[in-house]
């Protein structure tokens, strides 16, 4: 359960930490759910995909 607060806190944290009238801003908290997502799903695809190419990094 810990863990699970933790996310949320990040998100909220970084939702609310977004900079005023940049153009990539999303004030909509639905959408940046799920940008959120697919972001954090590319990072851990690109993580998991350095590692295999070099393995005893």
């Amino acid at each position: 359960m810990n863990r699970k607060i933790q996310l949320i806190t990040l998100l909220i944290w970084q939702y609310i930490n977004q900079q005023l009238g940049h153009q990539y801003s999303v004030w909509n908290i639905r959408h940046f759910w799920y940008l959120y997502q697919i972001t954090l799903f590319k990072r851990c695809w690109e993580q998991e995909c350095s590692q295999e190419s070099h393995p005893h990094c």
